[in-house]
């Protein structure tokens, strides 16, 4: 069985930015991607909030799942993605709590994330 071929391209990295900087506005994105009830991609990385991040890889399961941070009011955030996939394509918007598990489904396709913030 083949490994997949993974890309990730990460505007922090394109910005010449460390993922473990210590900025107060990072965030761990922690992702399941689900078809039918059945996870079949587990993507995550480190973000600055409203710099947007993709995450893509090749392959017959292969994704591309691009999303953003945005920081709300009374510490919630918005979470924005665009998921396309074998299985079809979502953009869902989501308002979530740091730490806190969200999902949403659209018919057979879903996204379970969690936002948590980075530690300085």
């Amino acid at each position: 069985m083949a490994i997949p071929k993974v890309v990730m391209l990460v505007s922090m990295l394109a910005a010449g930015a460390s993922l473990d900087c210590a900025a107060a506005n990072a965030y761990r994105v922690e992702a399941t991607l689900r078809h039918a009830g059945e996870s079949f991609a587990t993507p995550a990385a480190v973000v600055e909030a409203g710099k947007p991040a993709t995450i893509e890889v090749a392959g017959d399961k292969g994704y591309k799942l691009s999303f953003d941070v945005e920081e709300l009011a009374e510490g919630k955030l918005k979470f924005s993605a665009a998921l396309a996939s074998p299985y079809g394509s979502m953009s869902p918007e989501l308002v979530v709590v740091p730490g806190q598990p969200s999902a949403v489904d659209v018919g057979d396709l879903g996204i379970s994330v969690t936002v948590s913030r980075r530690a300085e």
